[in-house]
């Protein structure tokens, strides 16, 4: 046979069809292979269930099915419409016809070439039975077990030899399906009638045999690759004990278990490349192994096919397999050799699926709500979902392979459990969560563990999986309208209305927020922080929801104990400030609630560390309704500089100079921002030409007070615009912050409006559009009649026929 090298083989495929019989997450990544350096056409079957799914993505052309959820099954029917397609060579991924020997057989007849192992090689290592005769014929240890395939009685004679436990395996089988464990003979009839039943059923092939259970033992497999002319190499070894009823639910490699040796992996090796080697196989194939604490190793299966788990060799090595599979089967010479084809990193890979683990992991189907997948060096995805698909419930339960991979298992480790926090999948139940707790245990991290390790670890299952948003706050709503109180804050049932006192409020704090998310702005330093938002290019926004939304709502503002239910998350959205103090905070805290104003925002930068705070002051009433004296102010703003980091202050005439004495001590900070606003209307005589006079009287107080010149003044300030009756049209916003911006292009704009008609989404998008660097938002449920409004607002405006007199 005349050898070809990878280059020639290019050369060949190129613009040619070859056919992925497979769908999800193997259809996915073999189109890409396909794709990338042979650049030939992808094609992809599919089922009506699957025709538009994710995986469809990366296929250059469907090859249609029909309705028929098992059409993948139907070699022929695939291979018919292969032919007619032009289609050179199919790809069988793994799972359905991945290791029916026919397949290759019908593949030759029609004049298409397979890619994977020749027919006999295929059946002599994929048959449990024939693998365990030919790997005592050549000295590969196996599990002690019957010599072939029997009947009941003949299973019960077979036991005496050996004794119980024992299991009972398909011939045919893979994958750990058709596998039962027998611990006492009168288990013994009924698990072979189950067991040979699902042979039948999975692989068309009834026929069971015994093989000692062995205790205490690894799953680990050598990946094998060979040509056709003899050349075989064998990567090292992948860990796969960590499993459930015989299931892989993590593959590793190198294991990470001490008794793994250099001497122990080559024994294996050599043992893989010699059973490949002695039935004249080529293409891809996993030779597995059983090994028990003492390092000896037992075979269990060889499988045929290009494994669920090939992507964390191909991390550990920088390779492709599927690519180098293809070339193999179009005749190109093997580019692995011991020399050059060397490990360099750990990788590791879960297997994310849609099932629910503490419900005996039953798979579950249905629509994605939610999609946000980790990423990052050392992260590689292989997925068959995004956010809106409907997972079927006809196949398998397989959703995404998450691997990572490092230069040593303790950094592969962490990218693991880093990437598994950043992973979310909502509507659906999936693995995620019960992966996150093993990867952080000890024993696993340890790597002492073996094949029963998930039964043997109950409080894997310990974890509390949240509910999608919309469904708890749907609860939420539903519990207090039938009970009339909230039963998570553990308040009981309010007290009749002649009682005087609720008693002490108990906080019950909510769960700790898991999030990477990292602050952005230089806190603690003024000028950069305003350098930061006049330089970012994009809108910043302050959140009102624990002060100005719920003025003259919930006494002002909310509680304390409120706060700090709320405070810790609104702490991780990446405002640039978060306003819970002000307005008449000082009179309605202390005479209503009986609370510190300033012991709060101390308290606050204890839960919500992150954010900048921000305060508003009213001039001369400072944080009341009373008119104080000048040294009362300067005071009332030392202590306030203390614990909040954005100083907000307006006069509603706009009498600026009674906004000096906070500004004479908030500029002599270097790490408290002064934010002088412009109290806004909208009615004659109050336009632009007016509060462009407004801005330079501002500006020059500052001026003034810093001892600066006007054009540095607008460095050190952000202006606040505080539309305070929310009347000013977007029209009018507009052209404000226009005439702003283009006379003091240097000056940080922070738009503020109380929602009263309609159009604050409106006003608030116009100001922006116009150059506005800041803008206020809140949670819009907690809005009602007053403070800024909610979103859905946005349609009043977008819907009414009258856009050029209101925008």
């Amino acid at each position: 046979m005349k050898t070809k090298t990878f280059e020639q083989v290019l050369t060949e495929i190129k613009g040619k069809r070859i056919l992925i019989a497979n769908r999800g997450i193997p259809a996915r990544r073999l189109c890409r292979a396909i794709s990338e350096m042979f650049e030939a056409v992808a094609v992809m079957t599919a089922t009506d269930v699957d025709k538009t799914s994710p995986s469809t993505i990366g296929a250059h052309e469907l090859l249609l099915l029909g309705e028929e959820p098992t059409a993948y099954l139907d070699i022929d029917l695939v291979i018919k419409k292969a032919k007619d397609r032009g289609v050179v060579a199919i790809h069988p991924g793994w799972g359905f016809g991945a290791e029916d020997e026919s397949f290759p057989v019908k593949c030759r007849e029609a004049g298409i070439l397979f890619i994977g192992p020749p027919p006999v090689p295929m059946r002599i290592l994929g048959n449990k039975v024939e693998v365990r005769k030919l790997a005592r014929e050549i000295g590969v240890p196996v599990v002690p077990g019957s010599p072939g395939a029997v009947t009941i009685p003949e299973a019960r004679e077979f036991v005496k030899k050996i004794g119980f436990p024992i299991m009972l395996k398909a011939e045919g089988g893979g994958g750990g399906r058709g596998i039962y464990e027998v611990y006492k003979e009168d288990e013994l009839e009924s698990a072979f009638n189950k067991a040979s039943a699902m042979a039948q059923a999975a692989f068309g092939n009834p026929s069971i045999y015994v093989e000692k259970l062995l205790h205490s033992v690894r799953h680990i497999e050598i990946q094998v690759i060979a040509d056709k002319y003899g050349n075989v190499f064998a990567f090292d070894e992948r860990d796969c004990t960590v499993q459930r009823n015989h299931q892989k639910l993590i593959e590793i490699t190198p294991s990470p278990w001490p008794g793994m040796s250099a001497e122990l992996r080559e024994k294996l090796k050599t043992y893989a490349i010699g059973l490949v080697k002695a039935v004249d196989y080529y293409s891809l194939a996993t030779v597995e192994f059983l090994v028990d604490p003492d390092g000896n190793p037992y075979l269990i299966e060889v499988n045929t096919r290009l494994q669920v788990e090939h992507g964390i060799t191909e991390c550990r090595y920088g390779i492709d397999l599927v690519e180098e599979q293809i070339a193999v089967a179009f005749g190109s010479t093997l580019r692995f050799n011991d020399k050059e084809t060397l490990p360099y990193q750990h990788s590791m890979q879960v297997r994310i699926n849609c099932e629910d683990p503490q419900n005996e992991f039953s798979p579950n189907a249905g629509r994605i709500t939610r999609y946000v997948t980790p990423g990052g060096q050392g992260v590689r995805i292989d997925s068959c979902i995004t956010n809106g698909y409907e997972f079927p419930s006809q196949y398998d339960s397989a959703a995404s392979l998450l691997i990572t991979y490092g230069n040593s298992w303790e950094k592969t480790l962490k990218l693991m459990q880093r990437s598994l926090r950043e992973y979310m999948v909502g509507g659906l139940k999936t693995t995620i969560p019960f992966h996150r707790q093993v990867v952080k245990h000890p024993a696993f991290i340890s790597g002492e563990y073996d094949t029963k390790f998930i039964e043997k670890t109950p409080e894997l299952m310990f974890y509390v999986y949240e509910a999608p948003e919309v469904l708890r706050l749907s609860r939420l709503v539903a519990e207090i309208s039938a009970l009339g109180y909230n039963s998570f804050v553990q308040l009981g049932e309010y007290r009749g209305s002649c009682d005087k006192r609720v008693g002490r409020f108990e906080l019950v704090k909510p769960p700790k927020v898991e999030t990477e998310f990292e602050y952005p702005y230089p806190r603690g330093d003024r000028r950069a922080t305003i350098d930061f938002i006049r330089d970012s290019g994009y809108v910043h926004f302050t959140d009102t929801t624990t002060r100005d939304i719920t003025q003259s709502n919930s006494g002002n503002r909310f509680r304390l104990a409120e706060d700090e239910m709320i405070g810790p998350y609104l702490d991780k959205c990446g405002f640039f400030s978060l306003e819970n103090g002000g307005g008449a905070h000082f009179h309605v805290a202390m005479l209503a609630n009986m609370t510190y104003p300033f012991t709060e925002g101390k308290v606050w930068n204890e839960f919500a560390p992150q954010t900048l705070k921000q305060i508003l002051i009213r001039s001369t009433n400072v944080l009341g309704y009373k008119p104080q004296s000048r040294n009362l102010m300067q005071r009332t703003g030392e202590m306030i500089c203390e614990h909040y980091d954005v100083v907000r202050c307006f006069d509603f005439l706009n009498h600026v100079e009674n906004m000096r004495p906070f500004a004479e001590v908030v500029l002599n900070s270097t790490i408290n921002i002064f934010e002088p606003a412009i109290s806004l209307s909208y009615a004659k005589g109050f336009d632009v030409k007016r509060y462009m006079v407004v801005t330079e009287e501002i500006l020059a107080m500052v001026a003034d007070v810093a001892g600066v010149s006007i054009d540095k003044a607008c460095r050190l300030i952000i202006l606040g615009l505080k539309d305070m009756a929310g009347v000013c049209p977007p029209r009018f916003m507009r052209l404000l912050v226009s005439a702003i911006r283009k006379k003091y292009p240097e000056l940080v704009l922070h738009y503020h409006r109380h929602y009263t008609d309609g159009l604050f989404v409106p006003a608030v998008g116009a100001a922006a559009e116009a150059g506005a660097h800041i803008v206020d938002t809140a949670i819009g449920a907690s809005v009602r009649w007053y403070g800024q409004g909610s979103p859905l607002y946005g349609s009043l405006y977008r819907r009414t026929r009258h856009e050029d007199e209101s925008g």
